[in-house]
């Protein structure tokens, strides 16, 4: 924002921020703006959205390719002719103008002479958006769209050749009205359908592999969900090379309204985001990049079934390009030919590359670390427990403390009773003895230490499924041991196993600047630093004695676990006791350990470290400490005085905003 304060005119573009402040409430209102508005649906209507697509594939299922080229799927108002009018209402408009009319409906059209109409669309029209508009010029030109939008969306009806499948498609088109845009949007010369009618017949493949039927109850509904929406962000009449990952962003919010599991929500996104790992494969210039993206592909669908899912999409979505099985069958054309010059067509290179994946995923698996994270539960939970808070800020609940604007606050070393405050059952924070000096319970987490405001803002984009940023976290169950001299406060978060990459005792360098590209290129397959990506599990199989195939079963069995969860008595301890060793390593005088996720799911609470503490009528309220620590000063961790209230008021503001707790480690 200071650039901008400098070099933008302030007139022209108002709604830039020009103080951290402003930043901060803009960016994570920006993040959420990148999605797709929509209107969650309620459980019946859940149900039988989820009921339709199954009876739709069904049907389809039973459809010949020469009955299915003849489907003929069209809808009363076009998309050529919603584009048209468009057209019309907004030509008097300046493009800033036309842009604001655009973002109130949710679209947006571009030039393309690919077209009819001289115009593609991209976004999804939605008469959603109730926001009163001052200027008079852009008002009347939205009062004048918004029933074009409302015909185009919801007063719609689509035609089909086939009786029984007609109404399946206007009942999928009202819960999912993005869909409307599929149809008549023509594909690149090699397709023969557009982009609905080839949705359709992927599914239609995918319910024909016999694989298919082994899939659970889950995953099927993935499936065919993935083939509705997997091309749904491709553009008109040309190739998009992008389209596969525009359209799994756009999935990822359209979809929030089907009520999806986290689990759904990850499969569903790597599905579409992936459904063209073969081309990517295929287009290597030499066997040594071809092995590169291979490896690639292989981290990306490494989690539970995904490969087999993708797999099962990659053959159906080739048997989708034609009128029949043509594209995925044929050797003929340059395009089947391999590095190595052997003649094979698609559905026998997606085999044979398969075999290859297959085999990077098994390494994969024997290094994925394991490292157990404790739920933290809302502070609006810890409330429920708390029925009286004295004058100075305590409760009934040993170690919790609330304050006058509602902040529940956790002193960490005071709490003796965890399961009451609403931890995991079992929890501890203390109990086992690691050597002289390490004294550890069962409470783990990942702690990201922050400085400012305009860092915790940017948590909103590191959770979005399109972030490939890769973030440095601490494994701690006390983190003072890293954060006492160094920033002094953070973030625990909460992160799936599958987004956990790594880690080891050394530094990684800056906690923002690094990409999971850097993973794949130099953490794994005899990457320079695989040893950070092998070191949690290379820890947990010594300490235990289990083989690489014991461990990836262990694993399998206790990820998203806590630690108190894993079986057996004498296992679990013997894993405490060697997780508690990550800490070992020391920089100065700080132990040092650095891990590395991705796309933590929210942040779980707030802390900071070793703030005095004073009970006031306030009733509760941090110390200033007007001068840095000695040592952290001497450290060159700091240059100038620190206000300890100043520098957490941001994290103290967040925790009561999300629910979550404040917690204070040391003491």
């Amino acid at each position: 924002f200071k650039i901008i304060n400098i070099y933008i005119d302030k007139q022209e573009y108002p709604l830039l921020p020009t103080s951290q402040k402003q930043y901060c409430a803009l960016l994570p209102e920006l993040v959420k703006s990148l999605g797709i508005e929509t209107q969650e649906l309620t459980h019946e209507q859940i149900s039988g959205f989820n009921q339709s697509i199954k009876d739709l594939a069904q049907e389809l299922s039973q459809v010949s390719d020469k009955d299915f080229a003849n489907l003929k799927i069209s809808q009363k108002h076009s998309k050529d002719t919603f584009i048209a009018a468009t057209v019309k209402k907004i030509k008097s408009l300046s493009q800033e103008e036309k842009q604001k009319v655009f973002d109130y409906f949710g679209f947006e059209l571009h030039k393309n002479s690919n077209t009819i109409t001289r115009y593609s669309i991209t976004g999804y029209p939605a008469n959603l958006n109730n926001e009163k508009i001052t200027n008079p010029k852009i008002e009347k030109v939205i009062d004048e769209l918004r029933p074009i939008v409302k015909w185009f969306s919801e007063k719609n009806p689509i035609h089909c050749e086939n009786s029984q499948i007609e109404p399946l498609l206007n009942k999928i088109v009202t819960y999912l009205p993005e869909l409307r845009t599929e149809i008549g949007r023509k594909q690149h010369g090699t397709h023969d359908f557009d982009v609905m009618q080839h949705s359709l017949k992927v599914m239609q493949k995918i319910v024909q592999d016999e694989r298919f039927n082994a899939l659970n109850e889950s995953d099927q509904k993935i499936m065919l969900l993935a083939a509705l929406l997997h091309d749904i962000a491709k553009t008109e009449g040309q190739r998009a090379p992008s389209h596969a990952e525009e359209g799994s962003f756009d999935t990822f919010f359209i979809a929030k309204k089907l009520g999806l599991t986290r689990q759904e929500e990850i499969k569903l996104n790597a599905l579409i985001k992936n459904h063209e790992w073969l081309g990517y494969v295929n287009t290597a210039k030499s066997e040594e990049e071809q092995t590169k993206r291979l490896q690639s592909v292989a981290f990306d669908l490494q989690q539970n079934n995904l490969f087999d899912m993708a797999e099962i999409f990659t053959h159906a979505d080739l048997k989708a390009v034609k009128k029949d099985d043509s594209f995925h069958d044929s050797t003929d054309g340059k395009a089947r030919k391999t590095l190595d010059g052997t003649q094979r067509s698609f559905g026998e290179s997606a085999n044979v590359y398969a075999d290859k994946i297959r085999k990077n995923i098994a390494e994969l698996k024997k290094s994925q670390p394991l490292l157990p994270q404790t739920k933290i539960p809302s502070a609006s939970r810890i409330q429920e427990a708390i029925t009286t808070v004295h004058e100075d800020g305590s409760t009934n609940l040993k170690g919790v403390y609330k304050n006058k604007d509602g902040l529940i606050i956790i002193k960490y070393n005071e709490v003796d009773d965890w399961d009451a405050i609403g931890f995991p059952e079992g929890s501890i924070s203390r109990g086992i003895h690691v050597g002289k000096d390490i004294d550890t319970g069962n409470i783990k987490f990942f702690v990201h230490g922050l400085e400012d405001a305009i860092q915790l803002a940017k948590f909103d984009a590191f959770a979005l499924p399109n972030s490939d940023a890769l973030l440095s976290v601490s494994y701690a169950e006390r983190p003072e041991s890293k954060y006492k001299f160094f920033r002094g406060q953070g973030v625990i978060l909460d992160v799936d196993p599958e987004n956990v990459h790594g880690g080891g005792e050394t530094d990684a360098g800056s906690g923002y600047c690094k990409d999971i590209q850097e993973i794949k290129n130099n953490y794994i397959f005899g990457g320079e630093r695989e040893d950070d990506r092998k070191f949690i599990s290379k820890l947990i199989k010594e300490a235990t004695g289990m083989s690489d195939e014991k461990y990836v079963e262990f694993y399998e069995k206790n990820k998203g676990k806590c630690l108190q969860e894993i079986e057996s008595n004498k296992l679990r301890k013997t894993i405490i006791k060697a997780l508690a060793m990550i800490n070992s390593k020391k920089r100065g005088e700080r132990a040092y350990n650095e891990m590395y996720i991705s796309n933590p799911k929210k942040v779980m609470a707030v802390f900071a470290y070793d703030l005095k503490f004073e009970k006031i009528d306030d009733p509760v309220r941090f110390l200033k400490r007007e001068t840095a620590d000695e040592k952290e000063r001497d450290a060159g961790y700091a240059s100038k005085p620190i206000s300890v209230k100043d520098r957490t008021a941001f994290l103290q503001q967040y925790a009561i905003e999300h629910d979550i707790p404040f917690i204070v480690f040391g003491g």
